[in-house]
């Protein structure tokens, strides 16, 4: 009845192998050059297993010996348990924040993971010199947190940035790449020369978005609307389709018609209630900012190793506080349990699977919920019937990556950009492409290139019924259109995140409201994660630091 329980010192080191690998939560097929087939192979962030119950135990209990901050049971101390379920970064920075950042040390933490390895959507794997990540790739710097902790966490000096010659963007139009403009914000223009020159727009689009500078603004008391409503009210309907969807909705691979303004970009929307112009706001709000002599500072960090260095450092600092990470514990019920004591508060019974198809249960008394929302509705059943409905409401979409590496010489294209997005009216059968190996040092060999390919999404909903293989084909046929590169790749790997791609649609900030308001009324229940306040790594960390302090709190 044992989970397979992540060995300490052991937090996963990512493991790879040759040529055609698809991964799907940590399953994986390779091809080479020649030819290809689906196989299965080792998991990212593969921990070892422990082979008896009672070593695992005795390990734990040893931990607890070794370090005085974690307080063992039966000694006078007030121990709470608490079950994290989910093993993404949201739910490892909730475990490292109640093991560390408590001076009396008085929480017992054990973290459950469904998949064999760690890291949600992040995923890297490094082999013969390349660095992969398959997943999220870098965070945004603006918002510190997510730097803030690897630098806590020893990983300061791994931080890296865009690489300042290519940050360029092209988007393919009328056959040809163009570059986004320079002074772009998001989809905003802030420079005049750069906007004019441009041949993306028409020049009745251009004059479009310059109205923006005198349309009266929009009350906020009107509520919510969707990117795709609030940018074609702002700036036209090429903005929208050649900015908007690809860029934007690009990040959620969401469509841009149904994701809302004010929980996705919210910083856009401040734009337009403060300063009535979303072009004036911009430029208002870079010249704040100051100028700085050379390029402008990478808006992106990344880590020299690949993402999954996060993940592995967290593992690490849990596993040294003595946490108990479990993987291949998919949880089974979530459950609330008034124990033997009628005048205590109510406590929680986590039921989780284990390597032998049997089931654990966990008696904690506070569950942090840091999986996705579908999963955590089926988990706490009918512990309220409309929280379950709220999240069973939070849709999800599925993406997949292809990363192709190739023979440096064997790409005619410069590759001095970030990437290519690809706006929907151009029909093609990819989301976006990245020059990974342009955008980052260290990501390939010198004589290599290494690129990745996105596909599916809201555009493309059955492309995960493709096989590897066709995936692979696919992403070579449109990079051969978009970049001319029609030589075999050296290593091709697919990276399969089905129903992984939260969607906060119109209205989403007040369901996560009604969320927390009936979280409230459950002591010791709470939710934190890519579902809720953000999504992106920033935005998972400041989740999980709050999720812990509320823990600490109560």
């Amino acid at each position: 009845m044992e989970a397979h329980r992540v060995r300490s010192g052991d937090p996963g080191q990512p493991r790879s192998a040759p040529a055609l690998r698809a991964s799907r939560g940590g399953r994986g097929a390779r091809a080479g050059r020649a030819r290809g087939g689906r196989r299965k192979a080792g998991a990212h962030l593969q921990p070892r297993a422990r082979d008896r119950a009672a070593d695992a135990g005795r390990q734990r209990e040893g931990a607890r010996r070794r370090d005085p901050r974690i307080p063992a049971r039966g000694r006078g101390v007030n121990v709470r348990r608490v079950v994290v379920v989910g093993g993404g970064v949201t739910g490892l920075v909730v475990a490292y924040r109640l093991l560390s950042a408590q001076k009396d040390a008085r929480f017992e933490v054990t973290l459950l993971e469904s998949r064999p390895r760690l890291g949600g959507n992040i995923q890297t794997e490094r082999e013969g010199g390349f660095v992969i990540d398959g997943g999220p790739d870098s965070f945004v710097v603006a918002k510190p947190q997510a730097t803030d902790l690897c630098k806590e966490l020893g990983l300061g000096e791994r931080l890296i940035v865009t690489t300042p010659k290519n940050r360029r963007v092209y988007v393919p139009r009328r056959g040809a790449l163009h570059t986004l403009p320079e002074g772009l914000v998001l989809a905003v223009p802030t420079r005049f020369l750069p906007f004019a020159k441009t041949p993306l727009f028409s020049l009745p689009g251009k004059a479009r978005m310059a109205l923006d500078l005198v349309l009266p603004k929009r009350p906020k008391e009107k509520g919510d609307e969707s990117i795709g409503s609030f940018l074609q009210r702002r700036l036209g309907k090429e903005a929208v389709d050649i900015l908007g969807e690809p860029l934007l909705g690009g990040i959620y691979a969401g469509d841009v018609d149904l994701l809302s303004i004010r929980s996705t970009f919210p910083q856009l929307a401040a734009l337009e209630d403060n300063h009535g112009s979303l072009i004036r706001g911009a430029i208002a709000e870079r010249r704040k900012k100051g100028t700085t002599k050379g390029p402008p500072p990478s808006p992106f960090h990344s880590l020299l190793g690949g993402m999954g260095e996060l993940i592995e450092a967290l593992a690490r600092r849990i596993e040294k506080a003595g946490g108990d990470i479990r993987v291949g514990a998919p949880v089974v019920s979530v459950e609330r349990s008034s124990g033997a004591d009628a005048s205590a508060p109510p406590r929680w019974v986590v039921r989780h699977g284990a390597r032998d198809g049997q089931t654990e249960s966990i008696e904690a008394d506070d569950v942090v919920m840091a999986a996705p929302a579908n999963a955590a509705a089926s988990a706490l059943g009918d512990v309220d019937a409309e929280l379950g409905a709220l999240l069973r409401g939070i849709p999800y979409l599925s993406t997949a990556t292809i990363v192709l590496a190739y023979a440096r010489p064997d790409v005619p294209h410069p590759l001095d950009a970030v990437g290519v997005v690809i706006p929907k009216d151009e029909r093609r059968r990819i989301l976006a492409a990245t020059f990974i190996s342009s955008k980052w040092t260290g990501r390939a060999p010198q004589d290599a290139a290494l690129v990745r390919v996105f596909v599916g999404g809201h555009r493309d909903p059955g492309a995960l019924a493709a096989t590897d293989e066709a995936l692979v084909s696919l992403a070579r046929e449109e990079l051969g259109s978009l970049i001319g590169v029609r030589a075999a790749p050296m290593l091709a790997r697919v990276f399969r995140y089905e129903q992984a791609n939260a969607q906060p649609i119109v209205g989403h900030a007040a369901r996560v409201r009604r969320i927390r308001d009936i979280s409230r009324r459950l002591p010791g229940l709470y939710f934190a994660g890519a579902a809720f306040d953000g999504v992106g790594i920033p935005d998972c960390v400041r989740q999980a630091n709050e999720a812990a302090a509320a823990v600490a709190a109560r």
